[in-house]
């Protein structure tokens, strides 16, 4: 389903990158707090190296992810919390949410991905996309949350397209 809405973000003329944080070296954030008096995380890993510089430049946030027990999985779990050395950084970045399940727990995850986005004062532009799916290659045959990514998509461009005229 990120396919869906990274093709249709691309059409619209956006660069877009896929990042697959289930397969990076992502240390849990440990509480340490030395990012609140540095401004920087503590743990060495790709998310401050490689993830941590991509969300900065990016325009346009899509956080994507199964539901695993009406949640986001534990690496997407991991991702948001250490984002916490970011506060005030993402302001403004547009956001959008997109979670693949058989159906419980599909609104519960979205929400966990709002409040990230929020928390962080992010614009949250769509109500994000619930697919439906279980077994591999079942989520296209869900023709709403199709359509949905697509308008998801739209109204991230769009928005995007309007803060960075705005603000340069």
């Amino acid at each position: 389903m990120l396919s869906v809405v990274l093709g249709e973000l691309e059409r619209l003329g956006a660069e877009t990158e896929a990042v697959n944080v289930c397969r990076m070296n992502i240390r849990p954030c440990t509480s340490c707090r030395t990012c609140v008096t540095t401004g920087r995380c503590s743990i060495d890993d790709d998310m401050t190296r490689i993830i941590v510089p991509k969300l900065l430049s990016a325009d346009i946030v899509v956080v994507a992810t199964p539901v695993y027990f009406n949640n986001v999985s534990a690496c997407t779990k991991a991702f948001i919390d250490r984002t916490w050395c970011l506060r005030g950084k993402l302001r403004n970045k547009v956001g959008g949410g997109v979670v693949v399940g058989r159906g419980y727990g599909l609104e519960l995850a979205l929400a966990v991905i709002h409040s990230f986005m929020l928390k962080h004062e992010m614009v949250v532009c769509h109500r994000g996309v619930s697919c439906r799916a279980y077994e591999k290659g079942e989520a296209l045959a869900d023709k709403r949350a199709l359509e949905d990514a697509k308008r998801l998509a739209r109204r991230l461009y769009e928005l995007a397209s309007a803060i960075r005229e705005k603000h340069g």
